[in-house]
């Protein structure tokens, strides 16, 4: 029985530096897993709060945008044509506007007006547009020499803008590379309570 009790402490004292090492080469890894776990906390932390408090938001919130547009070629009175549409903050507002202009002995061309407009409203009251306009104007007077009526140059415009609720705000002037036309688009957009 003595002998067996050697026996047995021998083994158990061989076996306690084999355990103490195994828990030295584990220390570091535990060490790892809590830098991780703090790591991957802390991301959480920041997309929470981002979420929380984002710039633009896509609030149940309408916003009115009015587009007016102005034609003028050389000294004649200009020509305004008005845009108006309703939209969701974050969600586009469509209008599609053609007419066909007929024309003595030959086809009748297309005349268009076509607006897309997508507003979202920052935190602070600020509204960001994304805008995109298509125009296509009416042909102008006759030429007096020959008596042919020039079609002027359409436009084809799409940017994104940041607007104060209820404030006009002029986002392009564009001419005509034919003529001295000149086309004027001005915006107003306004959060509605």
């Amino acid at each position: 029985m003595k002998k067996a009790f050697v026996m047995l402490s021998c083994v158990l004292a061989s076996s306690v530096p084999s355990l103490a090492s195994s828990q030295a080469i584990a220390a570091p890894d535990q060490d790892k897993v809590k830098a991780a776990v703090e790591q991957t906390q802390a991301i959480k932390t920041k997309i929470d709060e981002a979420r929380a408090n984002p710039r633009f938001v896509r609030a149940l919130t309408n916003v009115q945008v009015e587009l007016t547009l102005t034609d003028q070629l050389g000294a004649a009175a200009p020509q305004k044509k008005t845009v108006s549409m309703i939209a969701s903050s974050g969600s586009w507002g469509k209008i599609r506007s053609v007419a066909l202009v007929p024309q003595v002995g030959d086809a009748p061309y297309a005349v268009e007006l076509n607006v897309d407009a997508r507003p979202f409203v920052s935190i602070e009251g600020q509204i960001q547009l994304e805008l995109t306009l298509s125009y296509v104007p009416v042909k102008g007077p006759s030429d007096p020499q020959d008596g042919t009526r020039q079609r002027p140059s359409g436009i084809n415009q799409s940017q994104t803008v940041v607007l104060q609720s209820g404030k006009s705000l002029t986002v392009s002037q564009a001419a005509d590379p034919l003529s001295d036309r000149r086309v004027t688009v001005e915006v107003r957009a306004t959060v509605l309570k």
